[in-house]
């Protein structure tokens, strides 16, 4: 059932995707997922017109296997209807998961698989939701719940407006920007609270908890006593879209915090889990013995490609919070520690880097973003597309 509490708009543009997902042959059931499965879902009314600042997800599950066409007649008529929305930011997106039924019990143990179970909401057909296996502390993929980070670490660079390397942003790019930061700021309790034995399925109750027992957690000699008032402000104003400190700080201090939780977990999956990850990294290791012969391909596959990605990206975002603060040194120096890193695991050959910082600056994430494609992506062609236009947007 969708919110009633959502504005008509909202209710009406679910209901239209709704109906396209109902049409899918063989469907047997449609889940919303996400923040507006939660009830969490950001939006606001700038300049008279209504901005919603998460992605629509949905899970479809179906008799059989949908055949590549259907496929893409189904995406090719929702990004019609993304286009009739009229979205002006880069954060929403309608984003759909298809599933054979018969496949729901072995979906993997993950935080994922969990949320699905606890928050999903069934628009149409049977709720297929007790047929997904049980998540528990006891037997969740806790390495694949610390890769969350970097995948928090590549959204808020994905999503770093590019006239932020230029000048100051429109109110709409702030608006942008700091739901980003704080969004993603969010999924710290995602990914710690595991650890100290508390599995929970929305950030308002992973933030209520972490604040009233952070003193049993364990955590504030690595986080400081002023966490949980750092979350509770980034769980509010990622609802309010409006922030109470500079972004520059707030960038910073995402930053800062997520580091902090890298340096605490230190365990990464350097090698992948699902069957379509290990044929990519069989296709990527070709491609380095064609290109330099086995003992490159080897050395590749034995570099800890996960943990050196952390550490690229940590650079990257140091670099920008260095030149927004004017440290021109440091921040030319981490952006060399990046590329140095990436160099190390990049599928391919990197351009030397070239002209002021704000142009060696997005080259360089252009560069990490052809090897989030190709490593993590699976080589996703539809991949560049996207990472275009996020990249590239700028509000007027």
């Amino acid at each position: 059932m969708i919110a009633t509490s959502y504005p008509q708009l909202v209710q009406e543009s679910l209901r239209q995707i709704t109906g396209i997902l109902g049409e899918v042959p063989g469907v047997l059931s449609i889940l919303l997922l996400g923040s507006a499965a939660r009830g969490e879902l950001a939006y606001a009314e700038l300049d008279g017109r209504l901005e919603v600042f998460s992605d629509y997800e949905f899970l479809v599950v179906t008799r059989r296997r949908l055949p590549a066409r259907e496929r893409q007649r189904v995406a090719e008529r929702l990004a019609g209807l993304e286009r009739e929305f009229g979205q002006r930011n880069p954060l929403f997106h309608i984003d759909v998961i298809f599933r054979e039924r018969h496949r729901l019990p072995t979906m993997p143990r993950i935080i994922f698989t969990y949320e699905l179970k606890a928050n999903g909401q069934v628009l149409h057909g049977e709720d297929v939701r007790p047929l997904l296996p049980e998540v528990t502390l006891a037997n969740l993929d806790l390495r694949n719940t610390n890769e969350i980070l970097i995948k928090r670490l590549w959204a808020i660079l994905l999503h770093t407006p590019c006239r932020l390397l230029h000048g100051p942003l429109t109110h709409l790019e702030e608006t942008v920007w700091g739901y980003v930061l704080c969004r993603n700021a969010l999924d710290l309790t995602t990914v710690l609270l595991p650890h100290c034995g508390v599995l929970l399925p929305s950030y308002g109750e992973r933030v209520k908890h972490m604040a009233k027992h952070y003193g049993q957690l364990g955590l504030a000699t690595r986080f400081g006593e002023e966490f949980p008032a750092f979350l509770i402000a980034c769980l509010q104003e990622r609802q309010s879209l409006h922030s109470s400190e500079s972004l520059p700080y707030r960038y910073a201090k995402v930053i800062n915090h997520v580091a902090a939780a890298l340096r605490f977990l230190c365990l990464f999956n350097e090698w992948p889990i699902s069957r379509g990850e290990w044929a990519n990294l069989a296709r990527l290791s070709l491609h380095y013995a064609k290109a330099g012969g086995p003992l490159a391909a080897g050395r590749w596959l034995r570099s800890p490609k996960k943990g050196v990605t952390a550490a690229g990206l940590l650079a990257m975002h140091r670099a920008l919070i260095a030149h927004q603060a004017g440290q021109d040194n440091e921040a030319t120096e981490q952006l060399v520690l990046s590329a140095r890193l990436l160099g190390r695991i990049a599928v391919a050959p990197l351009q030397p880097l070239e002209g002021n910082f704000a142009a060696r600056w997005l080259a360089q994430r252009r560069a990490w973003g052809d090897f989030w494609r190709e490593y993590v992506r699976l080589g996703d062609p539809k991949y560049r597309q996207r990472f275009d236009f996020v990249t590239e947007w700028q509000d007027g």
